[in-house]
């Protein structure tokens, strides 16, 4: 790790002056409110894990779309937000380029991870809808942690070019900007799995309405009219 006492004295947010960035105001709700959602998504996060180890009710396989989900949180809120905000606050990158270019690259994997997860469990709601009685043969923990494992070589795959690609400079702790990566990056990160989760829900919409409007017309017509014996 680079000594900051090696830097130049430029700030990430381009001053030069080495000021800080935010007046003392700014930055203690800063502080307040990151250090707010940091406390709820560690204690929420392993509450879910906690719960859904320890109660056998909790166990079905597709729960463990939600350990794993909550798990890549829980990562966030240890190894992504605590420099993020130290960054924010202090107005440059203290950590040096290795943990620079690792901090990137485990941001995109495990932002990439968390919204797969979201993906994967909206598919496994779909199927669970549409096909209900094959799903409860082949919902297996094996089947399950399968699904899992492809998301995370997924989000693996869009967070590599993080480690070659970092842009590590005096103070400053930047990704690639390169048009290709940012493109590929957005798409497969968050465009791809919003457009499946969507037209996966619509989906589901489309088959409850029918079914419901089903069940009631049926009970309608078995339902018995007045007069009848």
């Amino acid at each position: 790790m680079e000594a900051v006492g090696t830097l130049p004295n430029a700030s990430g947010n381009g001053s030069h002056t080495g000021s800080p960035p935010h007046s003392p105001a700014a930055t203690g709700l800063i502080l307040l409110a990151v250090l707010a959602v940091l406390l709820a998504t560690l204690v929420g996060n392993v509450l879910v894990v906690a719960a859904i180890s320890t109660s056998r009710a909790l166990r079905a396989p597709q729960n463990l779309f939600l350990v794993s989900l909550a798990s890549a949180d829980i990562l966030v809120a240890i190894l992504i937000l605590p420099f993020s905000l130290a960054n924010e606050v202090m107005g440059y990158w203290y950590f040096g380029s290795l943990w620079c270019s690792l901090y990137l690259a485990l941001d995109v994997l495990l932002c990439t991870a968390s919204i797969g997860h979201l993906c994967a469990i909206s598919l496994d709601r779909y199927w669970a809808v549409t096909r209900a009685a094959r799903l409860n043969l082949r919902r297996s923990p094996g089947r399950v942690k399968g699904m899992i494992g492809a998301v995370w070589a997924a989000a693996t795959l869009v967070a590599l070019p993080p480690l070659f690609k970092a842009r590590p400079r005096a103070r400053e702790c930047e990704l690639s900007d390169e048009t290709w990566y940012v493109l590929a990056s957005c798409v497969a990160s968050f465009f791809a799995p919003c457009l499946v989760m969507v037209t996966v829900y619509c989906r589901i919409y489309r088959v409850t309405t029918r079914r419901s409007a089903a069940i009631l017309a049926a009970r309608r017509g078995s339902a018995p009219r007045p007069g009848e014996a």
